[in-house]
């Protein structure tokens, strides 16, 4: 069963990629991904973001902001002065806690069975990112309570302003584009 899911999800995640090359060009802060198979009780999800989210919060992106200079700003200068070492795979535990960015109905007695976090480099035009990219599974106690997912991400980050969202849930295909201001999809 596992490794169905796991196959689903990697073909998911390729698609997302393939959409992530097609807009490459623009490297767009502020986009996350997010894809989910549900495969009778078992969840499996990928969560990915762009590495200068995790840095306080862009800090030196809202200086920049505030001086009117965002579209002269060298974006990969901001990523330089960053020590990425800092972020690494116990900096990332912390998204264990999957209701930082997500969340179940509780009604489904969903219960984390795996977690695996790291980074991966992302080459565009632009030139070379680092991805976070965070891997859950899920049991779920009440599977045919599962209705809905609500994207929490928005409130812990407040520059993201998009996420991708593709989901095989019990063979049927789903895809949505969040914003914060419509963070929940009914299945």
């Amino acid at each position: 069963m596992l490794r169905i899911i796991f196959i689903s999800l990697l073909f998911i995640s390729s698609l997302s990629h393939a959409e992530e090359t097609r807009q490459a060009d623009a490297h767009v802060h502020g986009l996350n991904n997010l894809t989910m198979v549900l495969s009778q009780n078992q969840i499996a999800m990928t969560y990915e973001m762009p590495i200068i989210q995790l840095y306080d919060e862009h800090d030196e992106h809202d200086e920049h902001d505030e001086h009117d200079e965002h579209d002269e700003h060298d974006e990969h200068d901001e990523h330089d002065e960053h020590d990425e070492s800092a972020i690494n795979n116990e900096a990332l535990k912390v998204f264990q806690n999957h209701l930082q960015l997500f969340e179940f109905p509780i009604e489904a007695e969903c219960e984390i069975s795996s977690f695996k976090s790291g980074l991966h480099s992302v080459s565009t035009e632009e030139g070379d990112h680092q991805d976070v990219e965070l891997a859950y599974e899920f049991y779920c106690n009440k599977p045919s309570l599962l209705k809905n997912l609500t994207i929490t991400a928005f409130d812990r980050f407040s520059e993201l302003e998009t996420l991708n969202f593709d989901a095989v849930i019990n063979n049927k295909g789903f895809t949505k584009r969040f914003k914060s201001e419509d963070n929940k999809i009914i299945f």
